[in-house]
């Protein structure tokens, strides 16, 4: 990762933007400085890229948001669990359990309306 900062660095921010070109198979946005540029090509290099079908998905939903300035997304199903379900994990060596209630969740004699409010 190094050695690409260090070879793009030596190169015109011209030549950066033919690199960006080669990489992203798209023009550099205008008013990307010569650092960010690099910064966004050694993201790429260390990341790679998106899977395919999560890539079309989002150019899908661009190319829509750009013809109908709106995008419908489908609905995703409320998460729903049974009262009485039981969440059980274990971080660092404790045993953590969860017990869903009528109104929430309750964990460590404390009730909780989402399980993300358990912390």
């Amino acid at each position: 990762m190094q050695d690409t900062i260090n070879r793009l660095n030596l190169l015109s921010k011209k030549e950066i933007e033919q690199e960006y070109l080669k990489i992203f198979g798209y023009f550099a946005p205008k008013g990307y400085t010569k650092s960010y540029l690099i910064k966004e090509i050694v993201w790429q290099e260390k990341y790679n890229r998106l899977p395919n079908d999560l890539q079309n998905r989002i150019n899908n939903l661009v190319a829509e948001y750009e013809k109908t300035k709106s995008v419908h997304i489908k609905k995703v199903k409320k998460f729903e669990v049974t009262v009485g379900t039981k969440f059980i994990r274990e971080f660092r060596g404790e045993k953590h359990e969860v017990i869903a209630i009528e109104n929430g969740f309750k964990y460590k004699d404390k009730t909780y309306k989402t399980l993300s409010a358990i912390i």
